[in-house]
């Protein structure tokens, strides 16, 4: 691997650096010629710095952490389009082995199908070029290069050790940052809020949303306006507020009705009547209880 890293990779970017420079002097001298030649230098040079980049980052040694299995989002998706991660790396090794020549075998997100796949690409194109919406979570080098020392052509023998100190880590975090913005409860990437009552912060996707009234004019104003107005009947434009409650406020604060499982299937409005404090009765009157220990008269 230090070979690799040092000496393969590194070619890479020499390769690809000056394939830049010869590229930017063939743009001002408007030599097109020389731009369309330079384009698969690029693509490829480029590519193998990509990848390759791609490929440190899923490597670590055993005592920090590398083989361990996946957790969180990443291990439930894997067993969900999988069946489980045994299931994927035979899946990945067969795909991997069966690979003509030389390149990568991938593990990828479709962020638009919002699903695992895997993907084999030729030379060093980056997966990108089998699908704009494929993101890498895990690529394996399967040029001769990266195992031929230690495993001289058996391909098999290199894929099925590789797993000894595959990252999932970085896997895993890649996944949860660019699967469509949805992380492992599929609520995407929540921002978080301030309530507009207590000021805790909560996830704006579980705030209590309500828009209130808040024209801040007497009403002498309004009444000046709609008389100064050409119109007939000109109302003054409400200006809203969007208020943003944490559950708990909605709760305490009677933003939202609490109600049993069986009142819930009632999707009758709830009703607005408030009773005025002259109408409410006193005690001893028909419509309140009497007070405690005195009877009724109509019983007596």
């Amino acid at each position: 691997m230090q070979l690799h890293y040092q000496k393969h990779h590194q070619t890479y970017i020499t390769n690809y650096n000056k394939a830049l420079e010869r590229l930017h002097e063939a743009i001002q001298k408007g030599d097109s010629s020389t731009v369309v030649k330079l384009q698969s230098a690029i693509k490829f040079n480029g590519g193998g710095h990509i990848n390759h980049s791609i490929f440190w980052k899923n490597l670590a040694p055993i005592l920090e952490g590398g083989g361990e299995p996946p957790k969180g989002s990443l291990g439930l998706a894997i067993d969900t389009n999988f069946g489980s991660l045994e299931s994927l790396i035979q899946k990945i090794n067969a795909e991997g082995a069966a690979l003509q020549g030389s390149g990568w075998v991938w593990l990828g997100v479709d962020k638009e199908l919002k699903k695992l796949v895997i993907q084999t690409t030729a030379n060093q194109d980056p997966l990108v070029t089998k699908g704009p919406n494929l993101v890498p979570l895990l690529g394996i080098d399967v040029w001769e290069h990266a195992y031929y020392l230690q495993y001289k052509n058996v391909r098999p023998d290199y894929l099925k050790n590789v797993w000894k100190v595959i990252n999932w880590k970085y896997a895993s975090e890649t996944f949860k940052r660019r699967n469509g913005g949805r992380n492992k409860h599929g609520r995407g990437h929540v921002k978080f809020i301030r309530c507009s009552n207590c000021g805790k912060c909560c996830p704006k996707d579980k705030s209590i949303k309500r828009f209130l009234v808040r024209n801040i004019v007497e009403q002498a104003a309004v009444r000046d306006v709609q008389e100064a107005c050409v119109y007939d009947t000109y109302t003054l434009p409400k200006l809203y507020v969007k208020m943003q409650y944490c559950v708990s406020c909605a709760i305490h604060s009677h933003v939202v009705r609490v109600r049993s499982r069986t009142n819930r299937r009632n999707r009758d409005p709830p009703q607005r009547f408030i009773r005025r404090r002259d109408d409410t009765p006193k005690p001893g009157q028909s419509g309140q209880a009497p007070r405690p220990g005195v009877t009724n008269p109509a019983r007596a």
